[in-house]
């Protein structure tokens, strides 16, 4: 039987090579989300906590701010951070009411304090998740993240013991492709916090972006029509686990072949996605659908008049590749 979806192993070793080429920039791995001087057990909870509640935040906003997204998620649990709030105290949550903490998001994702004025939508979602959280991480590790990192011993698989199935009971990070697990391991790693010693063990992060970035670039093979079809139409779907499973691999050959580890491919492709491979395209339409451009601002770039992949991406040049869009699904995993 064909696979319906597969990796293009030529365009991922032609995208995989360019990206070695390029460099982030050093600022990124240096700003105050990651190196926050507050203690390490608060360090912790604002990582877990921030990827436990970060999925789907297209209509994640501040004004005020000029920020959207995962980068308004980081500014906020900086925030609370910094102010000391109780929703980075494991304890404090686990024994609080649902309600109570779904307020308190609302209004730390609010420009004016105002829970009713918040953009962070799925709400209870959102609470439950945060709360399941903070209650296994009391029941189990006595409130302290770091007890759960010496637990797994530096490893992301370890008979039932590792990162990745340590963090499988908590409900926020139960994905069986593991993109938020990994998206904290390496916010873990970037911030000099934890390490693992079975680095092949790792997946690498895949969000609806790089899904897209990938599919426009022609790193995969689509052997069915009716998908097909349903990436160019933006069609919903019931699961994406055919294309995830498929840029999963195709990550896999391009980070073989830049030279990078695999999840530093997430800082090339997320803000690609992110910016100049979104709505529009900076190939054909000349402009990034984020001012400024997140990919500019994170990669040593000093010329945004084009896009640094053009060369050898299929979208660039092939009007079909450029159209498709990412698996319209509803899912809390990323």
């Amino acid at each position: 039987m064909t696979q319906q979806v597969k990796p293009d192993p030529e365009r991922c070793r032609a995208v995989g090579l360019l990206t070695g080429t390029l460099r982030i920039r050093q600022s990124f791995y240096e700003r105050g989300f990651l190196k926050a001087p507050v203690p390490e057990d608060t360090r912790l909870s604002m990582l877990f906590g921030a990827v436990a509640i970060c999925h789907q935040t297209h209509a994640l906003r501040s004004t005020k701010r000029n920020l959207s997204g995962w980068d308004y998620m980081e500014a906020v649990f900086l925030n609370l951070a910094e102010q000391r709030s109780w929703l980075l105290e494991p304890s404090m949550v686990a024994k609080t009411k649902k309600d109570v903490i779904r307020e308190a998001l609302l209004s730390a994702f609010s420009d004016n304090g105002r829970a009713g004025d918040s953009s962070l939508d799925r709400i209870d979602e959102r609470a439950e998740l945060y709360k399941d959280l903070n209650i296994i991480i009391t029941r189990q590790y006595g409130g302290k993240y770091r007890q759960l990192l010496a637990h797994s011993r530096g490893l992301l698989i370890n008979k039932g013991e590792g990162f990745y199935e340590l963090l499988a009971a908590f409900k926020a990070f139960g994905d069986p492709v593991r993109k938020k697990s990994s998206f904290l391991f390496k916010l873990l790693y970037d911030s000099g916090l934890y390490a693992v010693n079975d680095q092949d063990n790792f997946v690498p992060i895949m969000d609806y972006h790089m899904q897209r970035v990938l599919l426009r670039m022609g790193c995969l093979t689509i052997n069915d029509r009716t998908l097909e079809e349903r990436l160019i139409n933006g069609a919903v779907m019931e699961s994406d686990e055919p294309v995830r499973s498929a840029c999963i691999e195709a990550l896999r050959i391009l980070a073989f072949n830049s030279g990078f580890q695999p999840w530093v491919m997430n800082d090339f492709f997320w803000p690609l996605g992110r910016s100049c491979c979104n709505e529009t395209t900076l190939c054909s339409d000349h402009f990034c659908i984020k001012k400024p451009c997140t990919f500019h601002l994170m990669t040593e770039t000093n010329d945004h008049s084009n896009c640094v992949f053009a060369d050898v991406c299929r979208g660039s040049a092939e009007v079909k590749y450029r159209s498709f869009r990412e698996p319209n699904v509803k899912t809390h995993y990323y």
